[in-house]
């Protein structure tokens, strides 16, 4: 399935545990193994972190669909993020970023040519699309007035509305309210035009594919999204790097490059003239980004930088070290 990511940690807790004399495991085992556990599922969203001797650059990975009950803020985010003087987004969403985006969804998304999109399907595609526009509340006369792009793009927010996510209470939103409470500089990445021609641009059989796919998948699209947001939530990189990176370099490699390789490389270059300087930032940016063999933290790598997970310990330490004496008994008058 595509996942179209455009639109679309604990600080380690050292603990030292008394032994008995007798040698038994401690009783305390138990909520060391839960320490640990929690320390390696992170309780939150991945949060990574590059460093040379002047410079710091915090990297998380955000999801651009969440459901209002989601509480995925965790004291590493903040943390970070109030060190950040400078805060990195992918484009402006501003007030002016959405009038630009409506403009260019106009001009790049809609039909001019006096065609339809359904002209350009087959009985087994129509038949998808009538079904996807039912179940998605969506008109299907609106639908056959877009590209094939964003026809799909209509199609997966309807899904992810429908199983109760949201594009308006993404992470990105919620860091760019803070960005702005706290007066921090902020830069973006790449423009509303830029973003938006990754999709438009592509050829007519690739975003054909990428429609056909959301059309056989519609109605496990939204459980699907959820389960990514959920894995999302709890740090758990090995499933999204399979579900959100690997499975489009394996379906559409064309379109892998210019969502993510191509858009890494220039990411990667702009991260390492900042940390060519000095100070600290916060980078937020779609997980995918941050994830696979081409993503932006092994760039950082291969020009040197140690880049690693940030982790966070939330709640109190519930270990409590005990010194254990032992009274030997008393040889002296044997």
């Amino acid at each position: 399935m595509f996942f179209r990511v455009v639109i679309l940690s604990l600080l380690t807790l050292g603990v030292s545990i008394g032994f008995s004399a007798c040698g038994d495991a401690p009783v305390i085992d138990g909520a060391a193994r839960k320490v640990a556990d929690a320390r390696e599922r992170n309780d939150g969203p991945a949060l990574w972190v590059a460093k040379d001797y002047d410079s710091t650059v915090y990297l998380f990975g955000t999801v651009h669909l969440l459901p209002d009950d989601l509480s995925w803020m965790r004291d590493d985010v903040r943390t970070a993020f109030g060190e950040a003087g400078t805060v990195y987004f992918e484009v402006d969403t501003g007030t002016q970023g959405q009038i630009q985006a409506s403009l260019l969804t106009q001009s790049l998304g809609m039909r001019s040519d006096g065609l339809r999109l359904s002209d350009g399907l087959d009985s087994y595609q129509l038949k998808l699309l009538d079904a996807a526009a039912h179940n998605g509340n969506i008109t299907l006369a609106a639908l056959d007035s877009m590209k094939p792009w964003l026809a799909s793009e209509f199609l997966t927010v309807a899904a992810a509305t429908n199983a109760g996510l949201s594009p308006r209470l993404s992470a990105d939103s919620a860091l760019k309210s803070r960005a702005a409470r706290e007066q921090k500089n902020v830069i973006y990445l790449e423009t509303m035009e830029e973003q938006i021609r990754i999709s438009a641009d592509q050829p007519d059989f690739v975003q054909m594919q990428i429609l056909t796919d959301t059309l056989e998948n519609f109605n496990s699209l939204g459980p699907d999204l959820k389960q990514i947001v959920q894995a999302w939530s709890v740090g758990g990189t090995d499933f999204l790097t399979r579900e959100m990176v690997l499975k489009l370099k394996t379906r559409s490699p064309d379109f892998y490059k210019a969502l993510l390789t191509d858009r890494n490389e220039k990411w990667a270059k702009v991260l390492t003239r900042y940390m060519e300087g000095s100070g600290t930032a916060f980078v937020a940016v779609g997980a995918s980004h941050l994830l696979g063999e081409d993503s932006v933290i092994n760039l950082l790598r291969d020009q040197g930088y140690k880049v690693t997970r940030f982790y966070a310990f939330q709640g109190d330490n519930v270990i409590t070290p005990t010194e254990v004496k032992i009274k030997r008994p008393d040889t002296s008058e044997r």
